[in-house]
């Protein structure tokens, strides 16, 4: 069944809407108990079964959908999936479980532009919300660096600039597009220049997999 949370028109449109995806009753509540006590967010919608979750975001039109790997109804890959081809405007981040290289891999080629684990602090829930809120990425850490244990901190070679790997290290310490541009004093249009040049070098089409591809490679360190 999918569950709806209604709210004013009015009171939605200045707010991050989401839709969180999970089977387990208890979990799915907590969530979104946490994530409507922040200010900007606003939960409209849930669902527990992967089957439910287009209709729901047929009609919610969230901005992110939060979503397990395991639920019934089809995964949570096959819903990123489907969601990719059918409404590519929404932003995916995985809550989950599974921090396996295999899993990990297939949500980053998917397009996800969040992976967090369950065993997260509610701080790094949001701090990953707000990040892809803001149209940047978010890895758990303990997901990067299980990525960099697979990377072996061996760089290999890659043609980024000086300004593009310092603009790659301050995504993946959390910074946002525009929190990069005031940083390196340079404009919001500039950052993304160099983000679309980091894509394209990297052969990537997120931040989220310019960030998991420059831990793979040993370009970036760590910062958790």
């Amino acid at each position: 069944m999918v569950l709806q949370v209604p709210g004013s028109a009015a009171a939605e449109q200045a707010m991050t809407r989401i839709v969180i995806v999970e089977d387990h009753t208890l979990v799915r509540q907590s969530v979104a108990k946490i994530v409507s006590a922040e200010p900007g967010f606003i939960v409209v919608g849930e669902a527990a079964r992967g089957d439910e979750v287009l209709p729901l975001v047929n009609v919610r039109r969230p901005h992110i959908v939060l979503l397990d790997v395991a639920i019934p109804g089809g995964s949570g890959l096959e819903v990123a999936a489907q969601l990719r081809a059918e409404a590519p405007a929404v932003r995916l981040i995985f809550l989950t479980m599974h921090d396996d290289d295999a899993t990990v891999s297939r949500a980053v080629a998917l397009g996800a532009d969040g992976y967090l684990l369950k065993s997260a602090s509610t701080d790094e829930l949001i701090q990953g919300l707000r990040a892809v809120a803001a149209g940047g990425s978010f890895l758990s850490p303990a997901v990067a660096r299980s990525v960099m244990r697979r990377a072996g901190g061996r760089a290999q070679g890659t043609c980024l600039t000086d300004r593009e790997l310092e603009v790659l290290q301050l995504l993946v310490s959390g910074r946002r597009p525009a929190e990069v541009a005031r940083t390196l004093f340079v404009s919001l249009k500039t950052v993304r220049n160099h983000l679309a040049n980091i894509y394209m070098k990297l052969d990537v089409d997120t931040a989220a997999q310019a960030i998991a591809e420059a831990f793979r490679q040993g370009l970036v360190a760590q910062t958790f």
